[in-house]
């Protein structure tokens, strides 16, 4: 359900007590979260305000605001800056952050209207901040804030239970054969390329929805990187899967720029290709998973056949 104009503007006044909501948009948006584009006089500004979706954890928002307050200052990579912060729910039934709006639109959108120099331009810079986030050091894999029982000092113990974890669900809503499911603990199981120590600050959902560009003189370029929810200590590789598994199939002229992008700034392992196949058999176990709790029946069978696909020819990959 939207806000009206009077709920909105009860919920800036707790940041700009003078302020009037001139116009107010809701974006476009995947999330479950709700964010709308406000243009305000007394200041005159442009902000964002976001709706986080009722009965998310608190520690998963505080830990939004957390990283968006962080990450800037230590890397340099563009996100929203955090100007004010609500998890009273006095006023609506939701917390909610004020955010400054950064220009632009999403990479998603823009992607079609692209020409190859802006994809591989577009690609770079995508890597480099990518390692810029990568740089950023974490004791343990997994959830850096909150309760998280998996999480571990080794890379392959983490990374195994969390796909026994969702394997294990998989096999309860009947998702995925028994077969593959066998299959795919097995190849995880007896893997010798998961050896990375120590974790790093993921972002976990890096892909085209999450990332601003706008188009300028010399072409498209990056302004923002966003949605930090699922961030947690991982592998470099886990936030790859996202990109080299969906946008990357549709435009290839971003690889090589992203990967430019990626070792001008860190660092590749020498075993990057079988790591990289690991990690996107387990997000595509996750997907399934996700397909399933949307009802996105079609997502649900194209990920299915791909595992499928993955185990049936383990020697190609997919």
């Amino acid at each position: 359900m939207e806000l009206d104009r009077e709920t909105i503007e009860k919920l800036i006044r707790q940041a700009f007590p003078q302020a009037t909501v001139i116009s107010s948009r809701l974006l476009e948006s995947k999330s479950l979260n709700s964010n709308y584009a406000l243009q305000l006089q007394n200041p005159s500004a442009e902000i964002v305000l976001r709706i986080y979706r009722p009965g998310i954890a608190q520690h998963t928002v505080e830990k939004e605001m957390h990283v968006l307050r962080v990450v800037m200052p230590e890397t340099g990579v563009p996100t929203f800056r955090v100007i004010h912060f609500d998890t009273t729910q006095t006023i609506i039934n939701s917390s909610y952050a004020v955010l400054n709006l950064l220009p632009g639109e999403p990479l998603e959108n823009a992607l079609p209207r692209m020409g190859e120099l802006d994809l591989e331009a577009t690609g770079y810079e995508m890597g480099r901040y990518l390692a810029k986030l990568h740089t950023i050091p974490l004791q343990k894999y997994g959830e850096f804030m909150g309760r998280d029982p998996l999480t571990s000092n080794n890379e392959k113990t983490y990374t195994l239970a969390r796909l026994m974890e969702w394997l294990e669900l998989c096999e309860q809503h009947r998702l995925l054969d028994s077969s593959i499911i066998t299959e795919l603990q097995s190849l995880a199981s007896q893997t010798l390329v998961l050896d990375r120590s120590p974790a790093c600050f993921v972002h976990g959902n890096y892909h085209q929805r999450n990332i601003k560009v706008q188009e300028g003189v010399a072409g498209f370029h990056v302004t923002g990187v966003f949605n930090f929810e699922d961030a947690q200590g991982w592998s470099p590789e886990w936030d790859m899967t996202n990109l080299f598994g969906c946008v990357f199939d549709d435009y290839p002229a971003m690889i090589q720029g992203f990967l430019d992008g990626y070792v001008d700034t860190g660092e590749l392992p020498e075993k990057f290709w079988d790591r990289l196949r690991i990690y996107r058999h387990v997000r595509n176990v996750y997907r399934v998973l996700c397909a399933h709790r949307a009802g996105n029946e079609t997502l649900l069978k194209t990920k299915q056949e791909q595992l499928h696909h993955f185990v049936k020819n383990k020697q190609e990959g997919y």
